[in-house]
């Protein structure tokens, strides 16, 4: 959901991937980018203050799902692992020495 920041009320209602950990908003290009944990970039374009459309949805990798974004050069950063399988219940851990951080640029 988009939320007006000044009153909170939603201004539109937009598909995203599942297991969403981080946003950012590129100001620049009018792009929100939410980090799906199922391992997708879902790409949000802001037509206007009121209209939102649902742009791209890029594979990354599962597991990346925290961001940051560097405005000037309009890249993302998120970082991840590979990870084992998982133990009922519980998540999977991450496997030692495949830290990376994958980046997404236009």
């Amino acid at each position: 959901m988009v939320l007006d920041a000044g009153d909170g009320h939603v201004v539109a209602k937009v598909p995203i991937g599942d297991g969403c950990d981080g946003v950012a908003f590129d100001d620049g290009l009018k792009y929100i980018f939410a980090s799906c944990g199922e391992g997708k970039l879902s790409i949000v374009e802001e037509v206007s203050a009121n209209q939102f459309n649902s742009k791209d949805d890029v594979a990354t990798q599962r597991g990346a799902r925290t961001i940051t974004i560097d405005k000037e050069k309009h890249q993302v950063f998120m970082p991840t692992a590979s990870f084992g399988s998982a133990v009922a219940g519980e998540r999977p851990q991450m496997i030692g020495g495949t830290f990376r951080v994958l980046v997404v640029s236009r």
